[in-house]
């Protein structure tokens, strides 16, 4: 019967190796499993464009319900229910001579799903609205030639040519004699 050394918890040690190893609380770094929940909650990331859309000749109210009008283009693009979408402000938006522009976090629960822009232009005319909508995807990287990429063509140098000539003679002489 073998021996167990003194100071091992074998219960510790399966522990440390299960599914369970990493995440909150344990002291153990928080890379491994819940990293990609971390991910999705933060904001950070490469935006591209979904949809725009634009209302022109809108009314004061239609300005007042714009939140409401960007949570049902939302719904229909998401397919999600206008009660899971909450838009949380980036900032306080910027105000020009005659525009309006805020930009808001689309979330649904705590996942970050994009980044919507709200313009509202008052003109002499009337009054335009704009959504613009940009879904969060991985950012899109440059190709890296490799080890197998096609290279470009070089000619050979004149001791290629010559080393070249030299192994076909050979290889003639070679067969020969067989």
């Amino acid at each position: 019967m073998p021996k167990k050394k003194k100071g091992t918890n074998f219960v510790k040690r399966s522990i440390a190796r299960s599914n369970n190893s990493r995440g909150l609380h344990n002291k153990i770094s928080d890379q491994g499993t819940d990293a990609i929940a971390n991910h999705k909650k933060n904001t950070k990331g490469s935006y591209y464009v979904q949809f725009t859309k634009s209302y022109n000749g809108v009314s004061e109210r239609d300005v007042e319900l714009k939140l409401k009008y960007a949570k049902d283009l939302l719904s229909d693009h998401l397919a999600v229910s206008t009660d899971f979408i909450v838009l949380k402000p980036k900032g306080k938006g910027t105000q020009t001579l005659t525009a309006l522009d805020q930009v808001f976090y689309v979330k649904v629960g705590s996942i970050t799903y994009g980044k919507l822009s709200i313009r509202v232009q008052r003109l002499w005319k009337g009054i335009n609205l704009l959504f613009v909508y940009q879904q969060r995807q991985q950012a899109i990287k440059p190709v890296k030639k490799g080890a197998g990429s096609i290279q470009p063509y070089k000619k050979k140098t004149k001791s290629q040519i010559a080393d070249q000539a030299n192994k076909a003679d050979r290889k003639r002489r070679d067969s020969g004699k067989a």
